[in-house]
């Protein structure tokens, strides 16, 4: 999941954070999505995990999902995916993030994972030692990527950057400098990032591209006039709370052209990492949501783009 205004998001993702949601006060608004499926906490309950006992899936599940795990289709539905492998254990929901004071969003669907666990030893959601299948959903329900953890004679299918057909259009590989002069910024990108208002939120514009080897990437300007001080204080104190699956370690102040900022990482589920970073300048917010597969740090392309954004009017913020 990518992230819609990814205050990850998050991420994500838009995204879109297999763990429970919860908010930065009078900032960030990420509310919990009711999948009609079991909770990692409901599931859990279920299982010996909690006294110690590593929980294996019985043979004849586990031979159900390997034998059938080869005939999923990427635009499954989650239903023709459940008469396929069954009834997943668990499932999170990650919705549409949206600061405190924005508008409830008119969409309240959310990208949804799955989980299918052949072997767990301990309660951490989302250990990479675990032997697991996990599958996205996007928005409109339909299969966009299965990632089989530790199960070598399972291949992943689909793509986790293949969410919407903006993320994948390209308009070529040659990395050139886009100008937006009406959002008031310039960057580096590999592709157009075909700018357009977002569905749910009407003050804010989105920039999206994916980016090699398996990252996506979105900057959402906000057109709200907002105090940058007294906002970025917020985020960083909310991320040094840990709020919302934020890493407390993770967040840094940054800046650009003498305009500051904050950032932070988070996990949303086993097989992504996502990041945060937001600039203020005289009062608008860009926000940059970047999810990529892996615990591996940043991918170097993002890592590029983000580098590369530079402000058209360089007064001071305030």
């Amino acid at each position: 999941m990518v992230r819609k205004f990814s205050l990850l998001a998050v991420a994500a993702v838009l995204g879109s954070s297999l763990a429970a949601q919860t908010s930065v006060p009078n900032v960030i608004f990420r509310a919990k999505c009711d999948t009609g499926l079991p909770r990692f906490e409901d599931w859990y309950r279920e299982t010996r995990l909690g006294g110690g006992e590593p929980y294996v899936a019985v043979e004849g599940r586990k031979q159900h999902l390997m034998n059938n795990y080869p005939k999923l289709k990427l635009q499954m539905s989650v239903a023709d995916v459940e008469k396929l492998l069954g009834k997943p254990d668990f499932a999170t929901g990650t919705p549409v993030p949206r600061l405190a004071d924005a508008p409830e969003p008119a969409d309240t669907r959310c990208n949804v994972q799955t989980a299918y666990i052949l072997r767990k030893n301990g309660e951490n959601m989302t250990d990479t030692e675990d032997i697991a299948i996990y599958l996205s959903f996007a928005r409109n329900g339909k299969l966009f990527w299965a990632a089989p953890q530790n199960v070598p004679n399972l291949k992943p299918v689909g793509s986790p950057t293949d969410t919407t057909p903006v993320l994948t259009q390209q308009d070529g590989p040659t990395w050139k400098e886009y100008v937006f002069a009406a959002d008031g910024f310039a960057i580096t990108l590999p592709a157009n990032p075909h700018p357009h208002p977002d569905a749910t939120l009407p003050d804010v514009t989105v920039y999206t591209v994916s980016l090699p080897p398996n990252a996506n990437l979105s900057l959402r300007v906000s057109h709200q006039d907002r105090d940058c001080a007294s906002t970025l204080a917020q985020l960083k104190e909310g991320g040094l709370q840990g709020k919302a699956n934020i890493d407390p370690a993770s967040v840094k102040d940054v800046a650009v052209a003498g305009h500051q900022g904050v950032e932070y990482q988070y996990k949303v589920s086993p097989n992504f990492t996502s990041s945060d970073r937001f600039y203020c300048v005289n009062g608008k917010f860009y926000i940059f949501s970047i999810r990529w597969l892996g615990n591996e740090e940043q991918p170097s392309t993002a890592t590029r783009v983000v580098g590369s954004f530079r402000p058209l009017n360089n007064e001071s913020s305030r």
